[in-house]
């Protein structure tokens, strides 16, 4: 008999896995993009996201914070926590946005301090459209369901270009997912400050805790 005669053939990917494949390339991609820093709008490129093809959530904001470690996890600082307190409120477990959650944003790498030095600075049309491939790469592979868009940059991305107040507490629908916009949990933002506001983020958390009910999350 044939030495390989007893072998058993070798198991067909799934399709989870066939994404999940081209999902870690592209990130490996992503890693070695310098096109902002090419075009004179960053001194480095240190692009921070992070996820798996099979989460069903994807959390996009508008760039990530300062890097402060080699292996940085999105959403950990004071913006992360906050995040996770409004994931709460509409019946996550307190792991959710790091076990269950892609996490990204329109551009990957921090643009920089705000010329006022208060906050990042937002990036610019030209660096989103610049970043735009990566993000379109990554919603094609993921499939989300749910779109948590972060802030006004990202809520007209996947939303309407109309008022962040005018978007938040409705849900839209991009490619078949589901976008609920939300105010940027970032402690400089002072859009909650004002109670309607406040009122707006309670209907866009129980339409999200709707959501997982619906989508058994």
């Amino acid at each position: 008999m044939p030495a390989h005669a007893s072998q058993q053939p070798a198991l067909a990917l799934s399709e989870l896995e066939h994404r999940q494949v081209a999902l870690a390339e592209h990130q490996q991609t992503m890693r070695a993009c310098t096109a902002c820093v090419a075009a004179g709008f960053i001194d480095a490129a240190w692009p921070v996201f992070r996820g798996h093809a099979r989460h069903r959530i994807l959390v996009v904001g508008q760039a990530p914070a300062v890097r402060r470690d080699e292996l940085p996890l999105p959403y950990s600082g004071a913006s992360g926590q906050q995040l996770r307190r409004w994931l709460s409120r509409a019946g996550f477990p307190d792991d959710a946005l790091h076990q269950h959650c892609y996490l990204t944003s329109l551009t990957k790498c921090f643009p920089g301090s705000s010329p006022g030095g208060k906050g990042d600075r937002a990036p610019s049309a030209r660096e989103v459209a610049l970043c735009r491939p990566n993000l379109e790469r990554e919603l094609a592979l993921v499939r989300p369901e749910v779109i948590l868009a972060l802030g006004r940059l990202a809520a007209v991305r996947f939303a309407e270009n109309r008022p962040l107040a005018e978007l938040v507490g409705h849900v839209f629908e991009h490619d078949g997912a589901a976008v609920i916009p939300l105010p940027h949990p970032s402690g400089v933002s002072r859009w909650l400050n004002d109670p309607a506001n406040q009122a707006l983020l309670d209907r866009a958390l129980a339409a999200l805790s709707r959501l997982r009910e619906q989508l058994s999350l």
